[in-house]
């Protein structure tokens, strides 16, 4: 077996949107990286999502929501570094969502928010959210279904094009001297005394002070028992359809229930995604998800039904039983530190994660409190779900 990445002093293993902003943020500290990804990276996850900053939810007063608003408040800038390194934009746009509130409790719970942020406003002074009445929707959305009490205007939520993030970010990670190495799959860890040491690839062997573990669905497919006894991390199906429409039908990314609507710049549109906690690692369309995904969208925006279905895909989210990602170092286990589990979140607290795993690798310590991520935590707790198929 060949011992490689002698000259590295951290691993990251996956290269999603996570690993990759970590890869960046730690070679630029002046750590020598290396990335190890068994496929391409940015084609799992990060890339079949859809692009959406969602803002925090302001009810979470807890660690995790200002982890959340941290990552929102830098993203743009986030965005720009990395245009200005890669020459790719990235496509960021802060073009605001409208949740369509189908419920007496969803209305209730929208004009708690409002009361809530009462003092939060954006640049241009307007309200951070605003309840708009069914009669007025039209000033705002005029291709919105009015098939629902009210609407919920959120005006921080933003866009991305994640593909070209992805290779933004990639193009970015090389220009700083990251060492990439696609199609590497870290088969185990190498622990030496309870401390991780490297990873091993097949024939080759990685050796480093520091190995940072973010290959989200995957990640507890990698072998060594104790440590994948610690990260309770699953596949959680979503299925995507992507219209082709010229004219832009909607500004907004919509929301109706389980179902977004996200308007790219070409006109191209997202319509997503079911939520399938039972998949496995089966990433495939189903004429169960399907049939939900274009019966959802016709009855969030009629005008749909006109535009052509250009393509459909799937993707695997990695879920975990409390919906919160493993972020910190593994307790046991010196020199590993988890970054994964993000399942919804992943493209929205990239940069914050970066940033912590920076703060740990340099000063074996970060100011965020981590308390609600920490890797090996036990779900009997609030808040945990069970693993369960969602298409509604």
């Amino acid at each position: 077996m060949t011992i490689a990445g002698n000259n590295s002093e951290v691993i990251v293993v996956g290269g999603g949107v996570v690993g990759l902003s970590i890869a960046f943020r730690v070679q630029q500290t002046g750590h020598r990286v290396i990335l190890l990804e068994k496929n391409q990276c940015g084609r799992e996850a990060s890339w079949a999502g859809a692009g959406i900053i969602s803002a925090a939810n302001p009810h979470r007063s807890d660690a995790m929501y200002r982890l959340h608003c941290q990552s929102i408040a830098q993203y743009e800038s986030f965005c720009a570094e990395l245009t200005d390194v890669s020459g790719i934009d990235t496509e960021y746009e802060r073009c605001g969502s409208l949740d369509m509130l189908t419920t007496t409790q969803a209305v209730e719970m929208a004009e708690s928010d409002v009361r809530v942020l009462a003092d939060v406003t954006t640049a241009d002074g307007k309200p951070a959210v605003e309840v708009i009445a069914t009669d007025d929707i039209r000033e705002v959305e005029p291709n919105i279904a009015r098939n629902c009490l009210a609407f919920l205007l959120r005006r921080d939520t933003a866009q991305v094009r994640n593909p070209r993030l992805l290779a933004a970010l990639r193009s970015a990670c090389i220009e700083h001297g990251v060492d990439i190495r696609e199609g590497s799959e870290v088969t185990r860890f190498a622990v030496e005394h309870d401390r991780v040491i490297g990873v091993d690839c097949g024939r080759y062997k990685f050796r480093a002070k520091h190995v940072v573990l973010c290959a989200g669905a995957w990640s507890t497919e990698i072998g060594h028992g104790k440590i994948s006894d610690l990260f309770k991390v699953y596949p959680v199906r979503g299925q995507i359809m992507l219209l082709h429409c010229v004219d832009r039908p909607i500004r907004h990314v919509i929301n109706r229930r389980k179902l977004y609507l996200v308007c790219r710049k070409d006109g191209r549109l997202l319509a997503g995604a079911t939520e399938e906690h039972d998949s496995g690692f089966m990433k495939r369309n189903t004429p169960d998800g399907i049939r939900w995904l274009t019966l959802s969208t016709a009855a969030a925006v009629p005008k749909l039904v006109d535009y052509p279905v250009e393509t459909m895909w799937a993707g695997l989210r990695p879920g975990t039983p409390d919906r919160r990602p493993y972020i910190g170092p593994v307790p046991g286990f010196e020199g590993l530190i988890a970054a994964t589990g993000h399942f919804r979140t992943g493209l929205t607290l990239a940069p914050v994660t970066a940033d912590i795993v920076c703060d740990l690798i340099a000063t074996g310590s970060t100011a965020h409190d981590l308390r609600r991520c920490k890797p090996g935590r036990s779900f009997d707790q609030p808040g945990s779900v069970a693993h369960r198929p969602i298409i509604s």
